[in-house]
């Protein structure tokens, strides 16, 4: 993977699995009620590690000898990655809370 790429991964992985939970956290509580699984609270939890390895490939795609501009997209996105990871988390301890069949 190039450096670039992960760098940018933290700006681009994390909203992306935001965007995604965000649309199925919509959609998967009916499945749940009908058949009685948890499929929400697994997509929740994935896009949390997907937001996690997007900070984590950005910081490791960060490195000192670059130019400013670059280390400061690498920071930002190991900022937005956590952010993001953080509310997904808690986004995923509401659906353990919440039953999917009272909407």
């Amino acid at each position: 993977m190039s450096v670039a790429i992960a760098r940018t991964s933290g700006l681009t992985l994390s909203p992306a699995a935001w965007a995604v939970s965000s649309q199925l956290g919509q959609i998967l509580p009916y499945a749940d009620c009908g058949g009685g699984t948890a499929w929400t609270v697994f997509a929740a939890f994935v896009a949390t590690a997907l937001a996690v390895a997007g900070a984590v490939l950005s910081w490791r795609g960060h490195q000192s000898t670059e130019s400013r501009s670059a280390l400061f997209i690498s920071k930002v996105g190991i900022l937005l990655g956590f952010g993001f990871a953080f509310a997904l988390f808690l986004q995923g301890a509401a659906t353990l809370l919440l039953n999917p069949c009272l909407r």
